[in-house]
């Protein structure tokens, strides 16, 4: 009996209330029930049976789940959510803007800690690589300690402009140096070691491969050094003895007679063949392995046939017998065989 009246009583209440504007307002389509007993109006968050996730657009996980209803909706009108889908509509936006407002692009209800920085900096227009994987956030975003991350340039100067101005070896100013840092510079190294830097004018390999900008451009200045080898090598050249360069009147041309090898004794003097003697081609190709196998005096307007051809003197005067003008001695040799073939 007891029961049958309690049940009255609430159907009572009920008429009372829809004979009553409702304080959720008409537009909320929810029984009663599903959050108020029959006992009173109050209501007990323990029997609550509504579904927020199952009824509204707005899914409570992480910490929503934790929080009383009245923190989101401050007055009894449940239906007024105009907004409340967006995070900054009840939380105050720390970054003043300057990362949007789409707060889940960097946090999830669980916590505010971001716990993949570097991973969401990879998304933007600049990607964190070399140093900047693991450079402070406020290295760069200087008011990053007070929450603002203000967009920045990309481009390197924007940064490193004092890098720029300060660097002396070489002087970026006095050199001339463009401000596009990435074509000396690689944002991939843990260093300023200028490893991108294309020097296609003049091909750094063999011998030239392994040095550093200074051993060519001494005196810091980075721009119209000539590229001619006697620019670099007039020491070499003049210290050398054998041959004597100086005294021999060589060409200062160094890439007549030498390659870039990492040695000076890589002799390659192909001009020898049409100016000369045959020495890449014909019988005496690779006879030689030095320039003074034939040049013995040092002197190369100077050579002597017979210091290889001596064990032959004996059958070679028989050869040559009744040739006129035939004499045994290199200038005899050389008017006859310029080429050094054996019917010249």
């Amino acid at each position: 009996m007891h029961r049958l009246s309690q049940i009255v009583l609430f159907l009572l209440m009920v008429n009372c209330v829809y004979a009553q504007k409702s304080p959720h307002e008409s537009n909320l389509k929810v029984d009663c029930a599903e959050c108020h007993t029959i006992e009173n109006w109050k209501v007990n968050s323990k029997a609550i049976t509504f579904n927020h996730n199952k009824t509204t657009k707005f899914k409570l996980d992480g910490q929503h789940k934790q929080i009383n209803c009245k923190m989101c909706h401050e007055t009894l009108k449940f239906c007024d959510t105009k907004g409340k889908d967006e995070c900054v509509s009840c939380h105050t936006d720390m970054h003043n803007q300057t990362l949007g407002s789409d707060c889940a692009s960097c946090h999830n209800t669980s916590t505010w800690i971001v716990s993949d920085i570097k991973g969401l900096h990879q998304k933007t227009r600049f990607p964190l690589v070399g140093s900047h994987a693991v450079a402070l956030c406020r290295d760069c975003h200087k008011s990053g300690t007070e929450l603002r991350f203000d967009p920045l340039g990309v481009e390197c100067v924007d940064c490193h402009k004092s890098n720029y101005l300060s660097t002396t070896s070489p002087n970026h100013i006095t050199s001339g140096y463009s401000t596009e840092c990435a074509e000396c510079h690689s944002q991939g190294s843990a260093t300023w070691t200028a490893s991108n830097f294309v020097h296609n004018f003049f091909p750094l390999t063999a011998g030239h491969a392994n040095l550093s900008c200074s051993e060519c451009h001494g005196d810091g200045k980075y721009s119209k050094v000539p590229s001619d080898c006697f620019y670099c090598h007039e020491f070499d050249y003049n210290r050398t003895t054998s041959p004597n360069h100086v005294q021999q009147n060589y060409s200062q041309n160094c890439t007549e007679c030498h390659t870039t090898g990492p040695s000076w004794l890589t002799v390659e003097y192909r001009e020898h063949d049409s100016k000369n003697f045959p020495i890449y081609r014909g019988k005496h190709k690779g006879e030689w392995d030095k320039c003074t196998d034939c040049h013995t005096t040092g002197d190369i307007t100077t050579f002597s046939c017979t210091n290889c051809h001596e064990h032959n003197k004996i059958s070679m005067n028989l050869t040559h017998a009744g040739k006129s003008g035939y004499e045994y001695k290199s200038s005899s040799c050389y008017s006859c065989h310029p080429d050094g073939s054996k019917h010249d």
